[in-house]
């Protein structure tokens, strides 16, 4: 037989699943709110993959792709009542049942996307990790990039200098905000759709972005001018609801555990190379790039860091994190 959402299952007869793996077909209905070609999808399908040779075919994911189970908040309490069993979620969306997680809204976290993509494989890191989120009833599986943040604006940022007094959109984190400030610009928190407008406009000087969504959304139209300055590496969980996961067989949780650490690996490098790729396409549109050295802005952030750093478990996090080399 096939047992989905396992949380319900669990409440009605956990007996049911202590049966061992081999003895019923065990189906996992995942869900993300991205294309199925986008890093998301990639990831989510090898987890899949990966589950059914570790599980001997016992263990099945169905990816349902462009929130089709509902938005990240949705698949985060879908979660919760076994209407969902695995959910992708932004980390600021899953913050807000997680606070500890926080963490990883703050400017400078990572060196680079690959000292992230080594903090996130190292089992200090994914315990501490796991232990906020067994607090609140979640089971970490992975974490997936959504990748690097840079600054695009109307006029070349050569150095830290050049952003004083710019308005530059940022999502709506106070971290953020206080980033942006000390890095000398005017922060203007604005909501997405209305960014290439305000662009146009004049509204805003500039915003922060990913390449992915730079590109796609065709800012570099009102906004040519490009820093990299990869002042911020966007994470994505992907989770279970606890007592879901742990009303598996333990084979079966073994499985999936090292398929999701094996994913997450995959997602990230699936990730960062769909990024790098767009530099040659905004090249040929046109757009001014520029590399400020990132020495001042790292200096300037430490303060945001300390100020936004309020639990043990966050102080823990943060340092373990800058602990892997």
């Amino acid at each position: 037989m096939k047992l989905t959402n396992l949380t319900l299952c669990f409440a009605l007869g956990a007996a049911a699943l202590a049966a061992p793996a081999h003895a019923q077909d065990i189906t996992l209905k995942a869900s993300h709110n991205a294309n199925a070609d986008e890093p998301y999808g990639v990831g989510m399908r090898k987890m899949a993959e990966i589950l059914g040779e570790k599980s001997g075919g016992v263990a099945t994911i169905e990816v349902y792709d462009n929130a089709t189970l509902g938005d990240e908040m949705e698949s985060i309490q879908g979660t919760q009542i076994g209407t969902v069993d695995i959910a992708v979620t932004a980390n600021s969306t899953l913050s807000n049942f997680v606070p500890d997680l926080s963490v990883f809204s703050l400017p400078f976290l990572f060196t680079d996307a690959a000292q992230m993509d080594r903090a996130l494989s190292d089992p200090a890191v994914i315990k501490e990790i796991q232990t906020a989120l067994d607090g609140q009833g979640f089971h970490l599986l992975a974490i997936f990039s959504a990748g690097t943040r840079h600054i695009m604006t109307k006029k070349p940022i050569e150095t830290m200098e050049d952003m004083a007094g710019l308005k530059i959109r940022t999502m709506q984190n106070p971290a953020h905000v206080d980033a942006f400030t000390a890095f000398g610009a005017n922060p203007t928190p604005l909501a997405y759709t209305e960014l290439y407008g305000a662009l146009e406009t004049g509204v805003v000087d500039g915003a922060e972005a990913a390449n992915t969504n730079f590109y796609s959304q065709k800012f570099y139209e009102v906004a040519p001018d490009w820093a990299v300055i990869g002042w911020l590496e966007l994470v994505a969980p992907v989770i279970m609801g606890k007592a879901a996961f742990d009303a598996l067989p333990e084979d079966v949780q073994t499985a999936l555990d090292a398929a999701g650490m094996e994913a997450g690996k995959i997602q990230r490098k699936a990730y960062l190379d769909s990024d790098n790729a767009r530099f040659a396409d905004l090249e040929k549109v046109g757009v001014t790039i520029t590399r400020p050295d990132d020495t001042p802005f790292r200096e300037a952030a430490a303060a945001v860091q300390q100020k936004y750093l309020e639990t043990d478990a966050q102080k823990t996090i943060f340092e373990l994190l800058k602990s892997v080399e």
